[in-house]
């Protein structure tokens, strides 16, 4: 079904997202391990003593330091590139399979319909003479006219098991007609069920984009605090600054792998369901 095909051109290119999300990590790595010891001596450095470094030293650890956020906010494209194309993938494969599910059944349910009620117009003059002959009894014997009411009678017993016939296979067809019915609610429901966790995921992922967000504005204000000792010729407190962006970027990198992952979650998760038999087989 074509509805089901994920686009081929935007699954290779999130292939390619993600070799050149992993080549720009490996190649980050012998920064950050400079950018660590950075971040572990500020940390557990009173500020006092940061402030005693000479200016030297902090320009050397800036450079150092301003190199490895480069290189770290190239990932952070790199992931996000990558998020987004798979995020505009799962968002097209969950709406096409919620419509299947939604479409299952209906072509056989409409057919088992048109059959009952094909039935009931092909019984609906028997079943109404019969139920006339009824009133047309009881009419007779209100008048205490028996020659009538036999010959009515007679009329009725002769086309009784016709008639038992004719409501038999309609009362067949309603029980069959409303118990198809029911398991098709049921299959839908179980199918709805399996994609619950997509729901729990994408609530995840709305967590962490909250502190993706709030991580952002704390390296934002660092950004502008570590320009203000730039414009102020003060290294020490820029270093600080600029320890702190680094530090907040490396949690939005830890936040959007976490995203990745859930969204890697929630694509197998719409694989799982568009791939089940109910779904394959059904042409409706």
């Amino acid at each position: 079904m074509d509805e089901t095909k994920f686009n081929k051109s935007k699954f290779n290119k999130a292939k390619s997202d993600k070799v050149h999300l992993t080549a720009a990590i490996g190649s980050l790595h012998k920064l950050i391990l400079t950018s660590v010891c950075i971040v572990m001596l500020l940390t557990y450095m009173p500020l006092h003593s940061a402030q005693a470094a000479s200016s030297n030293s902090a320009i050397s650890n800036i450079d150092t330091l301003y190199d490895s956020i480069t290189a770290l906010e190239r990932v952070l494209e790199l992931q996000n590139v990558q998020i987004r194309a798979l995020r505009e993938q799962n968002n097209a494969a969950l709406k096409a399979v919620q419509e299947r599910i939604r479409k299952l059944d209906t072509t056989r349910l409409a057919t088992m319909k048109a059959t009952l009620k094909q039935l009931e117009n092909q019984h609906a003059p028997l079943l109404q003479h019969y139920a006339d002959l009824g009133k047309q009894i009881a009419n007779a014997r209100k008048q205490k006219n028996d020659r009538l009411v036999q010959s009515l009678l007679l009329e009725r017993n002769r086309i009784q098991a016709q008639f038992v016939a004719a409501r038999t296979e309609l009362q067949n067809k309603r029980t069959e007609l409303a118990a198809a019915r029911q398991a098709s609610t049921v299959r839908k429901q179980q199918l709805r069920n399996l994609l619950q966790p997509v729901q729990t995921l994408k609530k995840q992922i709305t967590s962490e984009n909250k502190a993706i967000t709030s991580a952002w504005k704390v390296r934002t204000a660092a950004r502008k605090s570590y320009h203000a000792a730039v414009r102020q010729g003060n290294a020490v407190a820029a270093l600080v600054h600029l320890t702190v962006v680094y530090k907040q970027l490396g949690q939005i990198q830890t936040s959007r792998q976490n995203i990745l992952h859930w969204e890697q979650q929630i694509n197998k998760t719409i694989q799982t369901v568009a791939s089940r038999a109910e779904l394959m087989t059904d042409q409706s």
